[in-house]
């Protein structure tokens, strides 16, 4: 009699809306895991990106001088502006640098939006006390500026709560004096992660109420022993898909039903469905891997378009990409710079006498040299034994001396007997400082009409000693 009281038929009714639900609930907190793990990644990746460009641009000793003295230079004029640029061109909620000292947080330098210049907000001063945050969220960035890595943290300020990087600021004599810090809003960044997560829920919502109403259709029917087989079926499907991660774990065990009528086909349809909701997954996380690989292609295309295939330094095109930069700063009236040319001598001799693998050699010894000694500039290779440098930080400061290191340590090998002829490296060079009415070409021009009476001189060196 107990048993008369539950027909069949409602048993697989219920047996059936609790497998799509649960199907509909695990494949949401899949795709909200996935999902949720990805876009952290990403903007980890982002925040990081940005952080890295603007310590790289900034003077990390002259901004050190500024924090200890709470004086201000031209270069910190040049990284408030930096900043105030940055903030709005990758669309950040808060940019800003500070240090923390006895449990208080004191501004270096804070970006200042465009919106907030129009509401007529002005730049933070420097050693300014903010009384903000909590004292919890003071020591996450006093942890932060001990690491020797950027940190990811929420935090929690007056400003409102937003998902926060932190790079330490360290000088030449490996002081940490403080952080620079990127935030976006978490509202943002919860807002993406729920609406991808419904959007999945729907659709797969979607799919379980289709094959249901297929289910609710079959029952109509008049079932008996193997529709009791299938019910325990999908039960035991239930069961067993409880706790699973991967969409290879949820396998429908069909039972093994040839009634050929309406309830095999409800079988093959409930197996069926279990592949097609097992496939959406993958296809998920498939595409997701795509766009991850097409991401990583691209940045390596990127890479080896701005790095040059011998030497590793950078390339013409990166030269180009950097020429645009100074010209920028020059229209800006705040570029500080000199170009050092430098011209590899004897390639020709090297490759008709010894072989292009060894006028391979020659280039990179060369390069090696120069490299060593302007550690603070970049490098670039312009042509076959052309290169530039472009000076910049103590490099710039140190330039004339740098400049008499370039003939001495060319002298040494050119001069050394004891090396094979193709590693007598020898060079011509020439600088040229950034004046007021200049563009980066007459810069360049000047440089490389040095380099060439240079390269004159060199010659009648070897004529008079020959």
């Amino acid at each position: 009699m107990k048993n008369q009281k539950k027909p069949i038929h409602r048993s697989l009714i219920l047996g059936s809306a609790v497998f799509i639900t649960f199907m509909c609930l695990l494949l949401s907190i899949q795709a909200y895991l996935t999902y949720s793990q990805s876009l952290y990644k990403r903007y980890d990746d982002k925040l990081s990106n940005i952080l890295n460009y603007a310590v790289n641009r900034i003077d990390m000793d002259d901004l050190y001088q500024n924090a200890i003295t709470g004086q201000k230079t031209e270069k910190y004029n040049d990284v408030q502006q930096l900043l105030n640029g940055m903030v709005d061109d990758f669309e950040l909620f808060y940019l800003y640098s500070l240090f923390v000292r006895n449990d208080s947080i004191y501004n270096i330098c804070s970006a200042t939006s465009k919106a907030e210049r129009e509401r007529g907000e002005e730049d933070m001063k420097l050693l300014e006390l903010t009384d903000a945050y909590e004292l919890s969220e003071i020591r996450k960035f006093a942890k932060a500026m001990t690491k020797d890595e950027i940190s990811f943290f929420e935090e929690d300020s007056d400003w409102g709560a937003a998902y926060t990087a932190c790079k330490p600021y360290v000088n030449s004599l490996g002081v940490h004096f403080g952080v620079i810090c990127a935030d976006i809003s978490i509202s943002d960044l919860h807002k993406t992660v729920n609406n991808y997560v419904m959007y999945n829920v729907l659709l797969t919502l979607g799919l379980g109420l289709l094959f249901a109403l297929i289910l609710f259709i079959w029952l109509r029917r008049n079932v008996t022993g193997p529709i009791l087989e299938l019910e325990k079926s999908a039960r035991h499907f239930a069961e067993k898909s409880r706790g699973k991660k991967t969409p290879d774990e949820l396998i429908f065990a069909a039972p093994d039903i040839h009634t050929h009528n309406e309830i095999e086909s409800l079988s093959n349809a409930i197996s069926q469905m279990s592949k097609d909701m097992r496939t959406y997954v993958q296809g998920l996380l498939e595409a997701e891997a795509i766009a991850r690989s097409a991401k990583e292609q691209a940045e390596d295309m990127t890479n080896l378009a701005f790095t040059d295939s011998l030497t590793h330094v950078n390339s013409k095109v990166a030269y180009d990409k950097t020429k645009e930069a100074l010209q920028e700063q020059i229209a800006n009236n705040t570029a500080t710079f000199a170009i050092v040319m430098i011209d590899v001598n004897n390639l020709k001799d090297v490759n008709d006498n010894f072989g292009h693998d060894c006028g391979d050699k020659y280039i990179l010894g060369a390069c090696r040299i120069f490299c060593n000694i302007y550690r603070q500039s970049p490098v670039y290779r312009v042509g076959g034994d052309e290169f530039v440098v472009i000076l910049q930080n103590s490099d710039y400061k140190n330039r004339e001396k740098l400049l008499k290191n370039i003939e001495r340590e060319f002298q040494k090998t050119a001069n050394n007997t004891k090396r094979k002829p193709y590693e007598r490296y020898s060079v011509a060079y020439g600088m040229s400082e950034f004046k007021a009415g200049d563009n980066v070409d007459d810069v360049f021009k000047r440089a490389d009409e040095s380099m060439y009476a240079k390269k004159e001189e060199l010659k009648g060196r070897q004529k008079k000693n020959a």
